[in-house]
């Protein structure tokens, strides 16, 4: 049975780019969008890199965890931290991709390496991402939506 479980979703926003990128390199946004986060503290080690710990709940398991993140001009990725690349069994990220001026497309993907134990749940484990990571990218839309009309007067 695979252990590797990989979700990706995509919406298409009517924004600036660069509009989807400042919510994205926001990492307080995670606990703001974030569905399985409750509480993010963040720790830049320069302007692209640093950590962030996160408290929240995987389906109603509460859970604890430390990510290192990188923001990249696309948008950002984020990994297991205290641990070798390779050895990582949760990352993910946001790319934002132009569509012109006034449109892009942010997709959102999650890789999750399951304990052996998990791995005959894998179905339901992805079920479950994607309905949570679609919920994620509204909260998005909303946060970019807000940001926009406060900018722009509307």
């Amino acid at each position: 049975m695979a252990r590797r479980v990989t979700v990706v979703e995509a919406l298409e926003l009517a924004c600036p780019p660069s509009a989807a990128l400042s919510a994205v390199w926001d990492l307080k946004n995670v606990e703001r969008c974030e569905v399985k986060a409750d509480a993010v503290v963040v720790h830049p080690r320069s302007p692209q890199e640093g950590s962030y710990d996160v408290r929240g709940h995987f389906a109603g398991v509460p859970w604890r965890g430390r990510f290192e993140y990188q923001l990249h001009p696309a948008g950002f990725h984020s990994r297991d931290a205290d641990v070798p690349p390779a050895d990582a069994t949760v990352e993910g990220g946001f790319v934002v991709t132009p569509l012109g001026a006034d449109q892009c497309t942010v997709i959102h993907y999650e890789q999750y390496v399951l304990a052996p134990w998990v791995a005959p749940l894998a179905l339901l484990v992805k079920a479950y991402l994607h309905r949570s990571m679609k919920r994620e990218l509204r909260a998005l839309r909303r946060l970019v939506v807000r940001s926009t009309s406060k900018t722009t007067g509307g």
